[in-house]
């Protein structure tokens, strides 16, 4: 359309080959500014706003509930009525048809309830009223699961598929209790899964026995099942492993959460820790070039952290940790707890990491291997601190708090030395946190 502003849909990460149109927030025919919110779309990960691009009035080309492929025509904006209606009353091809399979909407009043998340509805036994009593505009399947965890702590149905989706995420990231399936992600939708979706054909019986739940794999999972398998396919890992003594760091931490105001736990410290380092192990926060053939490694240290609170597996970025201060890195994890529990996480709080620090720090953890993201160099885990006696140097033992911190890392561009540097300078901030806190400034 000669003079329109086309509204494609955008590229928001590298893992989807798909991105729902979640709701517009201009209504059709309406008046779209530059720069204000024009859409939402929502990723296997998170909720993105879209601005509009030009001033105009919108036509909007594509059907909120749908999924698009980036590049795909959503909308356009036109200059005036007349252009808007000449447009409309052209004999052109429509909007743009959805995948097959994909996510189609409810006609409804009332909010727009997506295709997967009516199944799901259906299947964990939750009237579609409850969902259409959630506020939301367009609910879709994280909402519903969501009201599944809710309705499982009152002793409704969803139970299982809130269990699933912890023991899914924490498999793929390192909990050394359960073993992760990974499987490609961002297929479509599907109102129901089978079991041979996620094993061989040869191992699955002609028909599941009575009693069977079979629990769809949720966007989230998806996801982090493309990450772990582009991983293993990709990435030649290997693991090495020291142990710190937190004691005095966690006595300093309660100090250093009342100056701060906000907690400073191990998380917290260890992360500090990491990004003191940026400057003098640099290797382990580069990538390797698309060619192969040299390291890239850019300014600050930009830090992703493992969130899994029974809502999906999140890997936010603490961005310029190195200059944010002890205080400003734990407002940020408090920020992104609350972020991850009401899963409203946006794409942009997700990209950009060059290292990632896994957390395992639930009591009896003390092992884990963390997955190395395509595209970084190392992941660091922190499993749960424990008390262990020591002997004290005049014939008896004293309690001090032991944790197992690992790397897993990418033999291509660092080696065993690099790691070994990273993790012993990680240790000795950690059991000197009067220095870790000078270090931070």
């Amino acid at each position: 359309m000669t003079g329109a502003a086309e509204v494609r849909m955008p590229k928001l990460n590298s893992n989807d080959a798909v991105h729902l149109l979640a709701a517009w927030a201009v209504a059709d025919g309406g008046k779209a500014v530059a720069g204000e919110p024009l859409l939402e779309v929502e990723t296997s990960k998170a909720l993105e706003e879209v601005v509009a691009p030009a001033d105009g009035l919108l036509e909007q080309v594509a059907e909120p509930g749908r999924e698009y492929p980036p590049g795909a025509l959503l909308a356009r904006l036109h200059a005036d009525e007349e252009a808007l209606a000449a447009a409309r009353g052209r004999t052109a091809a429509g909007p743009e048809p959805a995948r097959a399979g994909a996510d189609v909407t409810a006609a409804a009043p009332g909010p727009v309830v997506t295709q997967p998340a009516r199944a799901l509805l259906a299947e964990l036994g939750i009237p579609e009223s409850r969902a259409r009593e959630l506020g939301v505009p367009v609910v879709r399947r994280a909402d519903v699961e969501r009201l599944a965890v809710g309705a499982a702590g009152a002793g409704r149905p969803g139970a299982d598929h809130e269990t699933s989706a912890t023991a899914v995420a924490a498999a793929a990231f390192g909990d050394t209790s359960t073993t992760a399936a990974p499987s490609r992600a961002c297929d479509e939708p599907s109102t129901s899964v089978s079991a041979s979706d996620a094993v061989a054909a040869d191992a699955v019986p002609d028909a599941d026995p009575p009693g069977t739940v079979v629990t769809p794999l949720t966007r989230v999972q998806r996801a982090v099942a493309a990450t772990v398998t582009a991983s293993h396919r990709t990435v030649p890992a290997a693991f090495t492993v020291v142990e710190a003594d937190l004691t005095d760091a966690l006595a300093a931490g309660r100090e250093l959460s009342a100056a701060a105001g906000s907690l400073v736990g191990p998380a917290e410290l260890a992360l500090a820790a990491l990004a003191v380092r940026r400057e003098h192990d640099p290797a382990c926060f580069a990538s390797l070039t698309p060619d192969g053939t040299a390291t890239r490694l850019l300014p600050g240290a930009h830090i992703g952290v493992t969130f899994d609170v029974g809502a999906g597996l999140y890997v936010p970025v603490v961005r310029d940790a190195d200059r944010a201060g002890l205080s400003g890195i734990s407002r940020t994890l408090m920020t992104f707890r609350m972020a991850a529990v009401r899963g409203a996480f946006r794409e942009s709080d997700l990209n950009g990491a060059n290292i990632t620090l896994t957390l395992h720090t639930e009591p009896g953890v003390v092992f884990a291997v963390p997955v190395v993201f395509p595209g970084q160099a190392c992941a660091l885990s922190l499993a749960a601190p424990r008390a262990v006696a020591v002997p004290d140097g005049a014939g008896g033992f004293r309690e001090r708090s032991l944790v197992q911190l690992g790397a897993a890392y990418d033999h291509r561009l660092v080696n065993g030395r690099d790691v070994t540097a990273l993790l012993t300078g990680v240790r000795d901030l950690l059991q000197d946190p009067a220095r870790l806190a000078e270090a931070m400034g």
